[in-house]
């Protein structure tokens, strides 16, 4: 599953790339280049509660809310009109495990002029995969990683230079499932959780292109 959402997201660049050559607006061209690069880093906490879905007994239960750490960073480039798609790598800290996200990510400021001296609202959505590599296994328990997505809206406050602070909210969902034999060898017993974190989340961060 991990190989398959690196090849998504290989080929989508790929894609990317080939759409922009064809493009026949040589003004967009320009655009393009003088405005190539946009990063986006975060960090920030995720808030709310988690929902463990046991398939070996078929019954579901919340987990005590907490608050969590969380931090990313998004590397793109701008395609047209302050459109920038690219990838979105980071860390969200939870009790039990560690999610490492790996996604396509987009960022869109609201308005015309990208170098806007005032605040300015932006959108932004990541779609991918979490990786569980961080997390630590108990004896005989394997623990694998899912779908994440992060929407989110936010503000570009202006810092005198060509960076700009960002405050943003959103939703962020990961999913985690851990398998555990309670049995031996012989005789197994797999207990199955399904971990489903749906979490609001808050973020600090700079941005600059």
């Amino acid at each position: 599953m991990e190989n398959f959402f690196k090849k998504v997201f290989f080929f989508c660049c790929i894609g990317s790339y080939m759409a922009i050559g064809q493009q026949k607006d040589p003004k967009a061209g320009r655009e393009f280049l003088k405005h190539h690069f946009v990063n986006y880093t975060e960090v920030g906490a995720l808030f709310g509660k988690a929902y463990n879905i046991s398939n070996s007994y078929m019954y579901s239960y919340p987990v005590k809310a907490s608050t969590n750490f969380t931090m990313q960073t998004f590397n793109g480039i701008e395609i047209y009109k302050n459109w920038a798609i690219g990838a979105t790598v980071g860390v969200d800290w939870y009790s039990a495990y560690q999610i490492l996200p790996v996604s396509l990510g987009i960022r869109k400021p609201i308005g015309n002029n990208p170098l806007s001296k005032s605040i300015q609202p932006f959108l932004g959505i990541d779609a991918g995969y979490g990786l569980t590599w961080l997390s630590d296994e108990l004896p005989n328990q394997t623990i694998d990683g899912g779908v994440n997505l992060n929407p989110q809206i936010g503000l570009l406050i202006p810092t005198g230079g060509n960076a700009k602070f960002t405050l943003s909210v959103g939703y962020k969902h990961n999913r985690v499932k851990s398998f555990q034999n309670q049995g031996t060898e012989e005789f197994p017993s797999i207990m199955e959780n399904d971990m489903k974190f749906n979490r609001m989340v808050v973020r600090l961060g700079i941005t600059f292109k």
